[in-house]
């Protein structure tokens, strides 16, 4: 029978007796001492449970392991009026350490295998069951080891620590000779305080996991970055070299050319043969050309070097196309079909920027073509875009290519240093539009661009 219920027939026998008009002193004596011995054990529960819900709301706070162990001990050696006590945990690969100690070394905890507290706990966390002795040293289940002798000890407390089946370890206290014994009201104590402890235990150890598992990415992040910065630096160092190694050839064909045409033209006028202007035009054409060429290298390089500022005007992209197509050399072999939509809605762009980029693509497709072959211009428009291809009927690109393709310095010709492409991607993307291309090995390429209509700033 519990407390209340116990209290309410001693309530009830109390009225009784009242109402009978019993008046036995005696009688009346029994009652009001057990109805205060009641009073007083409801107390002490009241107390106890108190003293549990602090403990709880404590070991949960304590997210560090160490100080969570220490705080364990301290709380069940006062919660059960112990003299010494520990805290062992599991080991992973079986066994057990002690964790914490109070007014108990860790030397005595395992110092021998016969040891009794060392026993104790080998049988506590085996069976997973709690043991009480009242007084060891009259227990017959307990041998009478010297250690038991040496160590003064009688009255022992140990439970097995369990979260979630999983076996944490065990809490052991004492009392030596001399001092209280404990009962059954302090091993439901600190059965109740164990599965607390386990709990906040658990918790404990996952947060410590987690810590160390958030340190081992953090240096795993930093190393990642270390080694991202180097392959930055080596891959910056190698396109500075790729790049260096290209203008230096680009640059060097263009001069040979134009010194020799300009040597050309200075032995004609030594020799005094002025009067050939085919000879004079046909040498000045192939100087001027180079230039173009020089010219078409250092402007790649500057936009790829720094951001140039966009200057934004209405742009028809008809007549853009039909005159960057008028403007580019071509053999008789290629055919031009443009396939250009005449309510095209006009675009707000940077026309010199955009005109570059046209350049690139049509060049690149007549070079692809020659043998010759048919160079396709077209364009469309929807709600929000406007579309413009370019496709040709040239040699095609290999699936590897398509995917370097628009990479700094990556080329696939025997001259330029591969920034067109480059260059035209970083162009369309500042004017938040998309450029794609695909291509099939020995049927030719298309570029596809599509810029909105309503470009702002």
């Amino acid at each position: 029978m519990d407390s209340s219920a116990k209290l309410e027939t001693l309530a009830a026998e109390f009225e009784r007796l009242a109402e009978k008009g019993v008046r036995s002193a005696p009688e009346m004596g029994r009652l009001v001492a057990e109805l205060e011995a009641e009073f007083a054990e409801m107390a002490q529960q009241r107390r106890e449970l108190a003293s549990l819900y602090d403990i709880a709301r404590e070991l949960t706070a304590t997210q560090d392991l160490g100080d969570l162990l220490e705080s364990i001990i301290d709380k069940a050696i006062v919660l059960v009026g112990a003299e010494r006590g520990f805290v062992v945990l599991s080991r992973p690969e079986g066994g057990y350490y002690v964790a914490a100690a109070r007014r108990f070394s860790a030397g005595e905890v395992a110092e021998t295998d016969d040891a009794f507290s060392s026993s104790l706990i080998e049988r506590v966390m085996a069976r997973r069951e709690p043991i009480l002795t009242k007084n060891v040293q009259m227990d017959d289940r307990f041998e009478l080891t010297q250690s038991i002798v040496v160590q003064n000890i009688r009255s022992v407390i140990a439970v097995p620590l369990v979260a979630r089946s999983e076996l944490l370890g065990a809490i052991y206290v004492d009392t030596r000779l001399g001092t209280r014994l404990f009962g059954e009201d302090e091993l439901r104590l600190l059965e109740a305080m164990a599965s607390q402890a386990a709990m906040a235990i658990r918790g404990a150890k996952l947060y410590d996991d987690m810590c160390r598992s958030n340190e081992q990415l953090r240096a795993a992040l930093d190393q990642l970055r270390d080694a991202q910065t180097q392959l930055v630096q080596a891959e910056r160092l190698a396109a500075v070299g790729r790049l260096a190694a290209g203008v230096a050839h680009e640059l060097r064909n263009p001069l040979m050319v134009m010194r020799n045409s300009l040597y050309y033209l200075d032995r004609l006028l030594a020799m005094g043969k002025t009067d050939s202007p085919d000879v004079w035009r046909r040498y000045i054409t192939k100087m001027d050309g180079e230039i173009d060429r020089q010219s078409k290298i250092i402007n790649d390089l500057l936009f790829f070097s720094r951001n140039r500022p966009r200057t934004l005007t209405q742009v028809d992209l008809n007549a853009l196309l039909r005159e960057v197509l008028m403007r580019t050399p071509m053999a008789e072999s290629i055919e031009v079909r443009e396939e250009l939509q005449s309510d095209l809605p006009e675009l707000r762009v940077d026309a010199d920027q955009l005109q570059q980029v046209f350049i690139n693509l049509i060049v690149n497709a007549v070079q692809a073509m020659p043998e010759g072959g048919t160079l396709t211009v077209s364009t469309r428009s929807t709600e929000y875009h406007v579309i413009a291809e370019v496709a040709d009927t040239g040699v095609g690109m290999s699936e590897e290519d398509l995917e370097r393709l628009f990479q700094p310095f990556f080329t696939t010709k025997e001259r330029g240093i591969g920034l067109g492409l480059s260059v035209s991607h970083s162009i369309i993307e500042a004017h938040r539009g998309k450029i794609a291309v695909s291509s099939e090995p020995g049927r030719g390429t298309r570029f596809t661009v599509e810029l909105p209509l309503n470009l702002i700033g």
